[in-house]
């Protein structure tokens, strides 16, 4: 195994086991997950993963059982986990970091909305703060188990879901660098991985009938950024992938043959 693929394995193996008895009810999301799917749940087996993040955004239910008398805060601390706060919010966005042969990574807590009508603020949950985020409960309903060769195990968002909830998200970004990363994953997750792709996608349109709204949504994002995409967005979305596999029509065919 490569140095990359043993530093992914070491940071996903240390984080699980700093959560301790929390690890079983917390799920990790983000840029995170194609590299686990790539990794430990795809029949490719161990190889590159995609580009992607040293940062893991962890996904928290808002009601969860007290599974020990340390909160995960104190579980994090112990392991080694620095925690500083983001901002100037009320609670303020947080993040613990830890620096692992030499790379650092961080991470940070998500949950759904509490209720309709009630203001989107930030939550307090097990000792930690977590960000409220759109459409995460889907997230926290569909999950899958993984593990890593030195016996730990986790939950991922399912790739269905990542897809679903990339694709309703990705023009929420101000930052367009982070909306090209968003579909570079979502290509990447839904056309990369063999049969796992394939079964992705048959997840994805499962979800579809649970979430119809959602899915005009879902649609409706990827029509507008086709629409309005520069020549310069083209190129910025194709230097995504390092393989030199995604193409303006490749991703154009893809986008068309499945969505729309």
């Amino acid at each position: 195994m490569n140095q990359y693929l043993m530093l992914e394995e070491t940071i996903l193996t240390d984080f699980l086991r700093a959560l301790g008895p929390w690890a079983k009810h917390l799920i990790i999301g983000g840029g995170f997950a194609p590299i686990i799917y790539r990794n430990y749940l795809s029949d490719l087996g161990i190889g590159l993963p995609p580009v992607g993040t040293r940062d893991i955004d962890t996904l928290i239910p808002r009601n969860l059982p007290k599974v020990s008398a340390k909160s995960i805060s104190q579980h994090l601390k112990e392991a080694g986990f620095q925690h500083r706060f983001k901002n100037l919010e009320e609670p303020p966005v947080e993040a613990y970091s830890k620096i692992i042969e030499g790379s650092e990574f961080e991470i940070e807590f998500l949950t759904p909305p509490s209720v309709r009508g009630t203001p989107f603020m930030n939550a307090s949950i097990a000792g930690v703060i977590a960000q409220p985020l759109h459409y995460l409960i889907m997230s926290l309903e569909e999950i899958r188990l993984f593990s890593l060769p030195s016996g730990q195990e986790g939950h991922v968002v399912s790739p269905g879901a990542w897809i679903f909830h990339k694709g309703l998200t990705f023009l929420k970004r101000k930052d367009s660098m982070k909306q090209l990363k968003d579909l570079y994953g979502i290509w990447y997750v839904a056309s990369q991985l063999g049969s796992f792709s394939y079964q992705s996608l048959n997840e994805l349109r499962e979800l579809h009938y649970k979430h119809q709204k959602w899915f005009q949504t879902f649609k409706k994002n990827f029509s507008n950024w086709l629409e309005n995409a520069s020549p310069k967005d083209w190129m910025n979305l194709e230097l995504q992938d390092p393989n030199g596999n995604l193409s303006r029509s490749h991703f154009q065919d893809f986008v068309h043959s499945n969505w729309i």
